[in-house]
């Protein structure tokens, strides 16, 4: 019989404890909803894309020589001004032609009288009154003369120096009246219409590069771009840093341009001209993957994998996940989860409420 009464107050207890819980529970207010997290959006865009790889090195003249005489001889006469621009053959130094003139003055002469004698012995060939032997003889004295005189204008001809190409001249070395050994530099001249650099990619790189494909060339000290093309592409790789040599061209149209600059040199290895793109803020990584908040039209973020394609550093292009023109979250996204309900601010105010949180 108690341990009737004790079940009866058990069950009562428990009886009165639940009828206060559902008059309690059913009384309390509902609680609020959450509030709209404030985002920044960009829509997606169509624009080029560009994998570039770049790289410095110097510019040099693509033709240069150091012009010297190629006999030992007195300076004469310098016909050039220091700095003078100058076309092919251009006569620049002339060396002392005193003895050259002599020589071929006497083996002209010598010439003269070979070829007399020669048209004389024909003569008397021709109404045989001399030998075959003798003719001969006449014929090759008269060739060997005249080949003297060649080679003595050509003496001649060598003490005077030329431009071998169109081009601008450096600074003189040597001042007339100085004697000048064969071989001795009186001055360079170099063709700065056109300029090429060789510089250095890895290896990797090779398979993707071609002859004649163009790169872009920035001076020092200046955002202007020059455009050249692909020259040479060594065959081998380096052992010591696992690189390609390789060389372009470029025309000089400036004077500002000059051999000896240090400039950066850029390839286009793909070109994607029609690319979805995103800034690269908007783009989450999650493990392997990546992904971006879209707002759709109903203020709501939707979270979508993408696969992610070129990047210049600031924007990023999107191959799958994603259409022109979806809105893409840029700023806030790391406050959101799938299915939240955002509001739309512009930038600088979604920066202020991204420092608040």
């Amino acid at each position: 019989m108690k341990r009737l009464l004790v079940l009866l107050v058990l069950l009562a207890a428990i009886g009165g404890g639940y009828v206060y819980w559902e008059k309690t529970t059913s009384k309390a207010p509902v609680a609020a909803s959450q509030p709209p997290v404030s985002v920044s959006t960009v829509p997606v865009k169509i624009a080029p894309m560009v994998d570039s790889i770049a790289a410095y090195g110097n510019l040099v003249s693509r033709r240069a020589v150091n012009l010297s005489p190629e006999t030992p001889g007195v300076v004469r006469e310098i016909l050039f001004a220091d700095g003078q621009k100058v076309s092919p053959g251009a006569p620049l130094v002339r060396m002392d032609s005193s003895i050259a003139e002599a020589q071929l003055q006497s083996a002209r002469a010598q010439a003269d009288t070979d070829m007399q004698n020669l048209r004389r012995i024909q003569t008397l060939a021709r109404q045989g009154l001399d030998s075959t032997s003798s003719l001969e003889q006449a014929q090759s004295r008269a060739s060997a003369s005249q080949a003297d005189v060649k080679i003595n204008e050509r003496k001649l001809w060598q003490l005077t120096l030329r431009a071998p190409f169109a081009g601008t001249l450096g600074s003189r070395k040597v001042d007339v009246g100085a004697f000048v050994n064969g071989g001795e530099t009186i001055v360079r001249l170099e063709d700065t219409s056109e300029l090429q650099i060789e510089f250095r990619m890895p290896s990797e790189v090779a398979p993707k590069v071609h002859e004649r494909m163009p790169v872009h060339i920035t001076l020092p000290g200046s955002d202007e771009a020059l455009t050249g093309a692909l020259t040479f592409i060594d065959p081998t790789v380096s052992t010591d840093t696992r690189s390609v040599l390789l060389r372009a061209v470029v025309e000089n149209q400036t004077t500002a341009v000059r051999p000896g600059l240090f400039v950066k040199v850029a390839l286009d290895l793909a070109v994607h001209p029609e690319a979805l793109v995103v800034p690269v803020d908007a783009i989450t990584s999650e493990l392997a993957s990546a992904y971006v908040f879209v707002v759709d039209d109903k203020s709501v973020a939707r979270k979508r994998t993408v696969t992610l394609g070129l990047s210049d550093g600031s924007q990023v292009e999107v191959l799958d996940g994603l259409r022109a023109g979806d809105a893409v979250v840029t700023i806030g996204q790391f406050r959101l989860r799938d299915g939240d309900t955002v509001k739309v601010v512009p930038a600088d105010e979604g920066k202020a409420a991204k420092g608040a949180t």
